[in-house]
C-alpha cells in the first residue's frame, strides 16, 4: 500500500532558496511536521543529494521524484517547489515501502502510536472531549497565554499521537482509564469475529467511544476489523450530523407553538377571569334577590295560616278575596323563585365550563414546555452549535466595505449567494473558494492575493486550505476573520470586523 503525502515549500519570490517545508498527511490533510531555518537548509541538501543519485540507489532506497521525472501528472498532491511563485506548483510525492499486515501484539494491547496513523483522528475526535485535551495540554504542552482553538487542540493531539512521546502516553492513560470497563469486556474476545460482535453491540447500545477505544487497542484486532470499524464511525457522524439538523428544526417549530400556546393560554386566562368576575357577581346579586324571595315567601306564608285561621272562625267575602290575593302573591314570588335558581345554576356550569378549558389549556403548555425542553437536551448532547440564521435581517447593514473584495473560503455550500447577498447589501464584492473541497489550491493561492479581505469558515474547510489563508494573511498582514460557524449571523458580524 503506497502512504502520499502533501510536501508544501514556501518562500517569497526574491529568495534563491526557499526558507520553509511544511509536511501534511494527504488523506486527513493534516499537518505532520513542519521545518525552517538550517534545519531545513540541511534537509534540503539532503534532497537534492538523493535526487542526483536516485537512479543508483532506486532499488536499495524509497525514491524521491517529482511527478514530472516518473512521467505522472501529479494531480493527487499539490505543493510549491523552490524558486516558484505560489499560483505555480510541483507536487512531490514520498514513497515509502507497501505497508504490511498488522502483527500480532505479544503481550498486552496494542498501543495508541502503534496504530495506523489514520485512525487517530476518528480514535481522538470520538473517544476524547475538547475538555480531555486541554486537560492533558496544559500538563505537557501549552504554556503560552494564547488560547488554542479546538480544531487547533484536535491537530496537535492527532499529530503527536504518531510517535510515542509524553503527550501520547498521556493520551493513551486517560483513554485506559477512561473506558476500562469496555476494555475488560473486550479483552473476553479471542478473534476478530467475537471482536466484531461485541463492536455491534457497542453500536446498538450507544457506546460507540468505549468500543471503539477498545477494538482498536486489542491485540487480536486486525487490519480488516479496524476499517470496518472505522467505516462504522465514518457513517455514524454523518447520521450524527443529520439528527441534530433535524432535532434543531424541530424544537424551532416547538419553540414558535410553545409561544403560540402561552399567548393563546394568557388571553384566555384574561378572558376566564373577566367572566368569572362578572359571574360571581351575577350570582351575588341573585343570592341576594333569593334570600329577598325567601322571605317575602315565609311572610306571605305567615299571613296565610293567619287567614285561614281568621276565616276557620268567620268566613266573610273579604277574607276569601284576601286570601286569594297571597295565593296569586305567593304564586309570582315562587316563580321568580324558581327562575333565580335555574339561573344560578347556569352560570355555575358556565364557570364549571370556562375552568374546565382553562385546565386543559394549562396541561397542553407543559406538555410542550417538557417537549421544548427534551429536545433541548438532545441538542445539547452533539451540537454546541448556535442556530445559523440572523434573527435581525439588517444586523450587517451598518457594515460599509466601501467596494472592498471579500474572500469567503470554505462555509456552507447552500449559503454561498446568501453571502453573496449580505456582501453586496454592504456595498463589497464577494468571490468564493469552496475550501478545497473541489477548488485547487493553486487556485486559492490566486484568489488570496486579491482579495481585499478574506473570511474563512473553519467548520467547512480543509486542514490544507486553512493553513495556507492563515499563513497568506499573517505573512502580507491582510486582514481576515476566521470564523468557528459558517452560519448566516456569524458572517454577518465578520463583515462588520472587516469594515472596521
Amino acid at each position: 500500500m503506497q502512504q502520499r503525502y502533501l510536501l508544501e515549500i514556501t518562500g517569497s519570490a526574491e529568495q534563491a532558496i526557499p526558507d520553509r517545508m511544511t509536511l501534511y498527511d494527504f488523506e486527513s490533510r493534516s499537518l505532520l511536521n513542519e521545518i525552517e531555518g538550517d534545519e531545513w537548509l540541511r534537509l534540503l541538501r539532503e534532497l537534492q543529494s538523493v535526487e542526483r543519485n536516485a537512479d543508483a540507489t532506486e532499488q536499495d532506497t524509497p525514491a524521491l521524484q517529482a511527478p514530472e521525472d516518473r512521467g505522472e501528472t501529479g494531480s493527487e498532491t499539490s505543493g510549491i517547489a523552490p524558486g516558484q511563485e505560489d499560483e505555480s506548483s510541483e507536487a512531490i510525492e514520498l514513497y515509502r515501502p507497501p505497508e504490511q499486515e498488522l502483527d500480532p501484539v505479544r503481550s498486552g494491547r496494542r498501543k495508541l502510536w502503534d496504530m495506523p496513523h489514520k485512525y487517530h483522528c476518528p480514535i481522538i475526535g470520538t473517544c476524547l472531549s475538547v475538555d480531555d485535551l486541554r486537560r492533558i495540554g496544559r500538563r505537557f504542552v501549552w504554556r503560552t497565554k494564547e488560547r488554542l482553538s479546538d480544531y487547533e487542540i484536535h491537530v496537535g493531539f492527532v499529530s503527536a499521537a504518531e510517535e510515542r512521546n509524553a503527550l501520547s502516553q498521556a493520551t493513551q492513560k486517560l483513554l485506559d482509564k477512561k473506558y476500562a470497563s469496555n476494555l475488560r469486556r473486550y479483552a473476553k474476545a479471542k478473534d476478530p469475529e467475537g471482536i466484531l460482535a461485541l463492536w455491534a453491540e457497542s453500536l446498538a447500545c450507544g457506546e460507540v467511544p468505549g468500543g471503539l477505544w477498545a477494538l482498536m487497542s486489542h491485540p487480536k484486532t486486525d487490519a480488516a476489523t479496524m476499517v470496518l470499524a472505522y467505516e462504522d464511525v465514518h457513517m455514524l457522524s454523518h447520521q450524527i450530523g443529520a439528527g441534530q439538523r433535524a432535532d434543531l428544526k424541530r424544537l424551532n417549530e416547538a419553540r414558535v407553538e410553545l409561544g403560540r400556546v402561552r399567548h393563546e393560554l394568557e388571553t384566555c386566562q384574561r378572558r376566564s377571569a373577566q367572566q368569572l368576575e362578572q359571574r360571581e357577581s351575577t350570582i351575588a346579586e341573585l343570592t341576594s334577590e333569593l334570600d329577598a324571595c325567601r322571605q317575602e315567601r315565609d311572610r306571605l306564608a305567615s299571613e296565610a295560616e293567619t287567614l285561614r285561621h281568621r276565616l276557620s272562625r268567620s268566613e266573610t267575602p273579604a277574607l276569601l278575596e284576601r286570601i286569594a290575593s297571597l295565593s296569586d302573591a305567593h304564586a309570582l314570588t315562587h316563580s321568580r323563585l324558581e327562575t333565580s335558581l335555574q339561573e344560578t345554576e347556569s352560570l355555575r356550569q358556565r364557570l364549571a365550563d370556562a375552568e374546565r378549558r382553562s385546565s386543559t389549556l394549562e396541561t397542553s403548555l407543559r406538555e410542550r414546555e417538557e417537549e421544548c425542553e427534551s429536545l433541548e437536551r438532545l441538542l445539547t448532547l452533539g451540537l454546541s452549535q448556535q442556530c445559523d440564521e440572523c434573527p435581525n435581517d439588517s444586523c450587517a447593514c451598518c457594515a460599509d466595505l466601501a467596494g472592498r473584495l471579500v474572500l469567503c473560503v470554505g462555509g456552507r455550500q447552500q449559503l454561498v449567494e446568501q453571502y453573496r447577498q449580505l456582501v453586496a447589501r454592504c456595498n463589497g464584492r464577494f468571490e468564493h473558494h469552496d475550501g478545497g473541497l473541489e477548488d485547487s489550491h493553486q487556485r486559492l493561492e490566486s484568489m488570496l492575493a486579491s482579495a481585499d479581505a478574506i473570511v474563512c469558515a473553519t467548520d467547512y474547510v480543509s486542514h490544507n486550505a486553512y493553513y495556507r489563508t492563515k499563513r497568506f494573511c499573517k505573512r502580507l498582514d491582510k486582514p481576515h476573520v476566521l470564523l468557528g460557524n459558517s452560519g448566516l449571523s456569524s458572517f454577518a458580524r465578520a463583515l462588520e470586523r472587516v469594515a472596521n
